[in-house]
């Protein structure tokens, strides 16, 4: 890896913020638990805040390589090597699948004549010229874009609470079915998406300017951006009610669809359409930059701008042809991924990498003071 290539601590804290928020802001997190969705959304933060711990203390014993690389060093070649292999096409899935969560809400909400994968070759573009332009330009980019989205988000805030949206009655009763339904809906949902996809931060940890700033700057960053997807939440429900949230397809644009003050501050659900997109934009490349890192590490090409074209393809194609409609994809998205691909990814191998690591940095210490 050049380490040449690195990023502040803001523009750490920016592209962790963005990426979380991503995809994460279109649909209605931990809806099936209603009003308490909120609560489903705090615990999963909990967990996701755990996790990130995992993927740091990683780091922290391989601080020079990313996961794809450190594998092969804790399982050895091959085996490191199939694993590598398995989380690239997981990478390159993943950022296909995000890439077709905006194509479907472009053509949903903006541009009705257009085709997914017109979107998609739009999309795609954005993406390749920001890996072309490097990830210290990107994070730059980040830094300013924070900014822009947070001061949206307050702005649109503001406008909901003056134009009096927000009915906090519709929070009660809290814990009406239990705990059960709660916990049922953060996990394995909500934690695995989106607080367990910062495992694609295990790929660019490396890039930091110091080491230390995964925990001084990377946790707080996850936990602001949970905090403010949990205020989004309890806003839609507030809005719209847990019954009309749950039903909603993009439950964000339906409640920011009310606001009209004094007939003349409306219609604002295109503008955030835009926004929404930008975190789409940030998510897709920072997978995209993930597979085409672990790509170059594993079969060791010099430059691996090389592999932004072939990479960039697959993931356009497997966009359009992964499912058939939207709601074959949604579907996917709850049944499948999170189970076969999530867990296992996310959760059961890194918790085992980090074990054996462990034991074998042990093993290694006592040997070496015996």
């Amino acid at each position: 890896m050049n380490r040449k290539l690195s990023i502040g601590a803001f523009q750490f804290f920016s592209i962790i913020f963005l990426f979380e928020m991503g995809s994460a802001t279109l649909v209605g997190l931990a809806s099936g638990a209603m009003q308490d969705a909120w609560i489903s959304v705090l615990i999963a933060l909990a967990t996701g805040c755990l996790l990130f711990c995992v993927y740091i203390k990683l780091f922290e014993l391989y601080p020079e390589l990313p996961l794809t690389k450190y594998a092969q060093s804790i399982l050895g070649k091959f085996m490191g090597k199939i694993l590598a292999m398995i989380y690239i096409v997981y990478f390159i899935y993943i950022a296909a699948r995000v890439l077709r969560d905006f194509e479907e809400l472009m053509v949903i909400t903006l541009y009705n004549a257009s085709s997914l994968i017109s979107i998609g070759i739009l999309f795609m573009f954005l993406v390749m010229y920001a890996i072309f332009k490097g990830y210290e330009v990107f994070g730059r980019v980040c830094e300013f874009l924070f900014i822009v989205i947070i001061m949206i988000i307050t702005t649109i805030i503001g406008f909901e609470v003056i134009g009096d949206l927000i009915k906090t009655d519709n929070l009660r009763p809290v814990l009406e079915s239990g705990w059960k339904t709660v916990l049922k809906e953060a996990y394995p949902l909500t934690v695995t998406f989106p607080f367990g996809e910062m495992v694609t931060f295990t790929m660019l940890l490396p890039y930091l300017k110091k080491a230390e700033y995964a925990w001084k700057v990377g946790i707080p960053g996850l936990i602001f951006a949970g905090l403010v997807l949990t205020v989004i939440t309890m806003i839609n429900i507030c809005i719209l009610g847990a019954d009309t949230m749950e039903r909603s397809t993009y439950p964000v644009l339906t409640s920011i669809s009310y606001i009209n003050i004094a007939d003349f501050i409306q219609r604002l659900d295109s503008i955030i359409v835009i926004v929404i997109a930008v975190g789409g934009f940030i998510k897709i490349t920072v997978f995209f930059t993930c597979a085409i890192v672990g790509a170059g590490e594993l079969f060791d090409v010099k430059k691996s701008d090389t592999l932004t074209y072939p990479i960039a393809a697959i993931i356009l194609i497997s966009s359009v042809w992964m499912a058939p409609d939207y709601l074959e994809h949604y579907k996917e998205g709850l049944d499948i991924v999170p189970y076969f691909l999530h867990i296992p990814l996310q959760i059961v191998i890194p918790l085992v990498l980090l074990v054996i690591a462990l034991i074998q940095k042990k093993v290694k210490t006592k040997e070496n003071a015996a």
